[in-house]
């Protein structure tokens, strides 16, 4: 139960991100005055309309400097550059000062999980830090997180050639961490080498282990139910982006959308749909300065809505998957966590892929943990989406080699293969 000493500094500290955050209107206009880029995007004129301003997509950033982006007022003080994955072929640069940086550490003294987090690192405090440290600022980010809460960290990356899935897996035995961070598949990897390895420390491994924070992955609530099942542990997965941790995970279920950020709905075809509802997003970064973000189209697919969360919260999100992987149904659009929400509800898997046809869907599934009937799995997906489905169970590994290191991210998990299809696949996985 959550104390009220905790409830007062979360109070205090939205009361605080509201205060500092400026307007949308004057966010652009500093973004005018301060950066090449929004200086020939906007012309000369001061920003008077910040409905009328053009939005600003990833494919921009492809030939301008990173340095346009940099904002002349802070452009001395900036200590940390970082991209996006460019998986559509445009890299998104982002610059940091200390205080920016520090933004992920602040976040977590948001959370409702802060202070069990902070009692779980007082009997352990060991974690082991499996996210990307090279071009993204995640790995950074939740290592200082972590440090600046107590912990000692490893930072091992993200199944890279330094760090292959053998050896962080046994840096996990040998450490046996009470918190991971990585991506859920990842985490799921090291688990399974572990228990194939070390049979004799997989039991200790996982009574040691208390929490994982998962991103860089979507991940279904139904998904993290299964995790947390199978091991025993608290999973907090989190919608986060390069460009500014704007979603915290609360352990009323929902992902909640910071003061600190105006968010916008837009359509397929890019008209404004508002604040609240089912559409690409587009957020306004009210406090990033040394690289401001106005009207940014990050163009996931979600769902936006009021809430009521005990925890003071007031606006929730959705992440649905990025919209150029959406795919129409009946006239419907659906992404890759639609149907994720339906497979995880039949037991824990690894990597996993559906493929659309015109009179049908199949479903191809990594096998991992307890598994329900998989004939209830297809009944639900042809309940939902209207078309006759077809599961199929793989051996583990079967589609994602789990020994291997990661040669690309695993977006592209619904493939849509018929001749109507809109799908844009990226570039760069």
């Amino acid at each position: 139960m959550e104390g009220t000493k905790e409830r007062l500094r979360r109070k205090m500290l939205l009361g605080l991100l509201k205060l500092k955050a400026l307007s949308p209107e004057q966010m652009a206009e500093y973004a005018r005055r301060n950066t090449l880029f929004h200086r020939h995007l906007y012309g000369d004129k001061r920003v008077s309309d910040f409905n009328k301003l053009p939005l600003v997509t990833k494919a921009m950033t492809r030939y301008a400097s990173p340095y346009d982006r940099l904002s002349s007022e802070l452009k001395d003080k900036v200590t940390w550059y970082a991209e996006t994955t460019g998986s559509t072929g445009s890299p998104t640069p982002v610059f940091y000062t200390k205080q920016e940086f520090n933004g992920a550490y602040l976040l977590s003294l948001l959370s409702p999980y802060n202070a069990p987090l902070k009692a779980m690192l007082k009997a352990n405090r060991t974690c082991l830090n499996g996210l990307a440290l090279e071009f993204t600022i995640a790995g950074a980010s939740f290592a200082d997180m972590l440090t600046k809460n107590g912990g000692l960290v490893m930072n091992a990356g993200s199944r890279s050639t330094i760090g292959p899935p053998v050896r962080i897996a046994d840096a996990i035995v040998r450490l046996k961490p009470a918190i991971i961070a990585g991506a859920p598949l990842d985490f799921l990897c090291w688990m399974r080498i572990i228990k194939e390895d070390y049979p004799n420390e997989y039991d200790k491994v996982v009574d040691s282990l208390k929490i994982l924070f998962s991103t860089a992955e979507l991940c279904s609530d139904s998904r993290v139910c299964q995790i947390q099942k199978e091991f025993g542990i608290t999973h907090i997965n989190t919608y986060a982006c390069v460009e500014g941790f704007f979603t915290l995970t609360c352990p009323c279920g929902e992902k909640h959308i910071l003061p600190a950020y105006y968010v916008e709905l837009f359509d397929e075809n890019l008209k404004l749909i508002g604040e609240y509802g089912k559409g690409r997003i587009c957020v306004t970064n009210l406090l990033k300065k040394s690289t401001p973000f106005v009207r940014y189209l990050l163009d996931d697919l979600v769902i936006i809505s009021p809430s009521t969360c005990s925890y003071g919260f007031k606006k929730s999100v959705i992440p649905k998957g990025r919209y150029e992987l959406s795919v129409k149904i009946n006239n419907e659009l659906y992404n890759v966590a639609d149907f994720e929400e339906i497979i995880f509800k039949y037991g824990l898997f690894g990597d996993y892929r559906v493929l659309l046809f015109d009179d049908r869907i199949e479903v191809e599934l990594e096998g991992y943990g307890k598994i329900d009937q998989l004939s209830n799995l297809e009944k639900e997906m042809e309940k939902e989406f209207g078309l006759s489905a077809k599961a199929k169970l793989l051996p583990f590994s079967t589609i994602t080699p789990y020994r291997e290191v990661r040669v690309s991210k695993p977006i592209l998990k619904l493939t849509d293969k018929r001749a109507s299809s809109t799908q844009e696949i990226p570039e760069v996985l």
